[in-house]
């Protein structure tokens, strides 16, 4: 990707929504052909910036190397977002051209439906043992470059939850001190399967920006961002609200052709009527021709 027209790449450089937009309005198969030579630095903002759909159908006919980058380089979510909307074969190819941690963290959330809260936790959240410092801990995340989220997750040999510890707990407290010192053991985690909607009024969002997930067994999965709970809310009552639209057109669609219908078959009963009725006859009965 190295032979692009220099106006074109400065312009997908400089504007990448402008071109967005514009390529939107072309074929997916034109947008390859015109992107193919672009720099994947230059063409991940453009592909962020496109809607899902045809953003989707342009990465499946990229070569799937440089899909799997581009999706890579995009934020998580979005990368989860046009993944879904791959079939399943090109999304087992572009998964199997990531890192093997990378795939595994995408194919967990893919198994949750766009609805619930394990589609949108942060699989790479880090966790910690019990016995661990706090200066271990804080080591740990600066060599990994972890993103913890305002938590540090505690968990056992077996990595079910024991609690959590504040980021800022952690930051003004003494190196040497034990994670289980400065330990909440009250939070209730959230489960990967409830909807968005039933932990949106979770009590432990009035104390912690981000919160555990785990599976039926109490096995920590991940943590749940409150950014990411407002986006996939949204996210997923766009979606509802499209199919509620679909459903109510082709509701209206149906009653339609009912009415029509019936109409249709009154008139036919009606003319019929009138075809195979006797003619009336003069008084007397006697009918007189001309």
């Amino acid at each position: 990707m190295s032979d692009a027209n220099p106006l074109s790449v400065a312009f997908l450089q400089q504007r990448p929504r402008a071109a967005a937009a514009l390529l939107q309005d072309f074929t997916p198969e034109a947008c390859v052909a015109f992107l193919d030579e672009v720099p994947l630095d230059v063409l991940v903002p453009v592909i962020d910036a496109m809607a899902s759909w045809p953003a989707a159908r342009t990465l499946s006919l990229l070569p799937v190397g440089s899909a799997a980058t581009v999706l890579r380089d995009l934020p998580d979510t979005e990368s989860e977002s046009l993944l879904r909307l791959m079939s399943p074969e090109q999304r087992a190819a572009v998964l199997g051209h990531l890192p093997a941690r990378v795939a595994r963290g995408f194919e967990r959330k893919l198994a949750y439906p766009v609805s619930t809260v394990g589609a949108w936790m942060d699989s790479s959240v880090p966790c910690f043992a019990l016995d661990s410092s706090v200066g271990h801990c804080l080591d740990l995340v600066k060599r990994q470059r972890s993103h913890l989220g305002g938590i540090v997750i505690v968990v056992d040999e077996r990595r079910h939850l024991i609690g959590l510890v504040e980021v800022e707990k952690l930051l003004t407290s003494d190196g040497s001190a034990s994670l289980a010192r400065l330990l909440d053991r009250q939070l209730h985690p959230l489960s990967a399967r409830a909807t968005l909607w039933e932990v949106e009024h979770h009590e432990g969002w009035t104390r912690y920006p981000s919160l555990p997930v785990v599976d039926r067994h109490n096995t920590v999965l991940g943590a749940l961002t409150h950014a990411g709970l407002r986006a996939g809310t949204a996210r997923a009552a766009d979606g509802a609200d499209q199919h509620l639209r679909f459903s109510i057109l082709t509701h209206m669609g149906e009653a339609f052709l009912v009415v029509i219908g019936g109409l249709l078959a009154t008139l036919a009963g009606l003319r019929t009527g009138q075809e195979t009725r006797p003619r009336a006859q003069p008084p007397g009965g006697v009918r007189h021709d001309s």
